[in-house]
C-alpha cells in the first residue's frame, strides 16, 4: 500500500508502465508543444523522461547536463520519429548544481535560445553511501545538501523569472523520494534533504501560487541507477522499476496542467488513472502532503 498520511492511500503500486499512460502506445494524451528542461538528463531517470516527453511530442526538450551528450540528443530526436512527431529542438544546457554562475548562465541561455519554458524538473541529485552519522565522511555528508537543497534552490531562484514571465505551464517539479517519508539507519544526509524538499515546494506554491505557479514533488523511480548504487546492496533487489514507468508518469503529469496538485508528493509507482479520479477527496483532505497528526 502507497501512503503519505494517516487518512490516505492509494491501492496500486506499478513497477512498470501502466497501460493508460504508455507512451509507446496511443495514450490519448500527449505533449505537444511543450518545452521542458530536466537536470541530471543523462541519468537513468533523466533519460527516461526526455524520451517519454519525446515520444508525446514536445517541441522543445533541454537536457541540463554537466558534459555534452550527443548519444542522447539522437535518443530523443529517435524517440520522436517512434512516436510521430516532427523532430523537437534538442538543447543541452551545460550546468552544475554546485556552480551558481553555470545555473544562472543556464536560464539566459534558454531565455536567449528559447524564449519560453514550461517545466522544469529538478532531477539531478547525489546520494552519499548509508553509513552512521559519526562514520560517515563530513564532506559527503554536507555535499547532499548543497546539491540536493541548494541545488533546487539555486535553481528555483534562476529559472522561475523565465518560467513565471514566459511559460504556458509554469510547472516547477522538485524529485524527492519514498525516503523522505521513512528512516533508514545510515540515510540521515539523503533522506533529510528529500524531506526538505517536499516542504520547499510548499513556500514556492505560497510565494508564487498567485502567479499561476505549480510546483509539485515527486518520488522519481525505485530503479539501480548509478545514483542509488550507494544505497546497501541487501536494498537493491527492491530497485526493479523499469525506466518507461519512471519516464511515462512524469510525461502524463506534464502533459496537462493540473493545479489541485500544487504542494503535493507523488510516486511514479502509483495509479495515474486512480491519483486523477480521486483528485476531490485529495484537495478536501489537502492530502499527499506532511502534516503532524495529533
Amino acid at each position: 500500500m502507497a501512503q503519505t498520511d494517516q487518512d490516505f492511500a492509494l491501492s496500486a503500486v506499478y513497477k512498470k508502465s501502466q497501460s493508460a499512460i504508455d507512451t509507446k502506445g496511443s495514450p490519448g494524451w500527449d505533449c505537444k508543444g511543450k518545452a521542458m528542461l530536466i537536470t541530471g538528463a543523462n541519468g537513468g531517470v533523466g533519460r527516461a523522461v526526455v524520451q517519454s516527453y519525446a515520444r508525446t511530442g514536445a517541441s522543445h526538450i533541454g537536457l541540463g547536463v554537466r558534459r555534452d551528450v550527443s548519444d542522447l540528443v539522437g535518443a530523443v530526436k529517435a524517440a520522436a520519429a517512434h512516436g510521430g512527431h516532427p523532430e523537437p529542438t534538442v538543447t543541452v544546457v551545460l550546468l552544475d548544481l554546485d556552480d551558481r554562475v553555470s545555473v544562472t548562465a543556464a536560464a539566459e541561455q534558454l531565455e536567449r535560445e528559447w524564449g519560453r519554458l514550461d517545466i522544469i524538473i529538478s532531477n539531478a541529485a547525489f546520494l552519499p553511501p548509508f553509513e552512521p552519522l559519526l562514520e560517515g565522511n563530513e564532506t559527503d555528508y554536507w555535499y547532499a545538501w548543497e546539491i540536493n537543497v541548494r541545488g533546487t534552490y539555486w535553481l528555483a531562484k534562476a529559472f522561475l523569472p523565465l518560467l513565471l514571465r514566459c511559460g504556458g505551464d509554469k510547472t516547477f517539479v522538485a524529485i524527492s523520494s519514498l525516503g523522505a517519508h521513512i528512516v533508514t539507519p545510515g540515510a540521515s544526509s539523503y533522506q533529510t534533504t528529500k524531506f526538505a524538499i517536499v516542504r520547499f515546494v510548499e513556500f514556492l506554491m505560497q510565494d508564487y501560487g498567485d502567479q499561476g505557479l505549480l510546483a509539485y514533488s515527486m518520488h522519481p523511480a525505485s530503479m539501480l541507477t548509478e545514483l542509488a548504487k550507494n544505497i546497501p546492496s541487501n536494498m537493491h533487489h527492491l530497485l526493479n522499476d523499469t525506466p518507461d514507468l519512471v519516464g511515462d508518469t512524469f510525461a502524463f503529469l506534464g502533459s496537462q496542467k493540473r493545479d489541485w496538485l500544487a504542494g503535493r508528493f507523488i510516486a511514479v509507482g502509483w495509479d495515474m488513472p486512480e491519483l486523477m479520479a480521486r483528485e476531490k477527496e485529495i484537495v478536501e483532505k489537502d492530502a499527499l502532503k506532511f502534516r503532524m497528526v495529533m
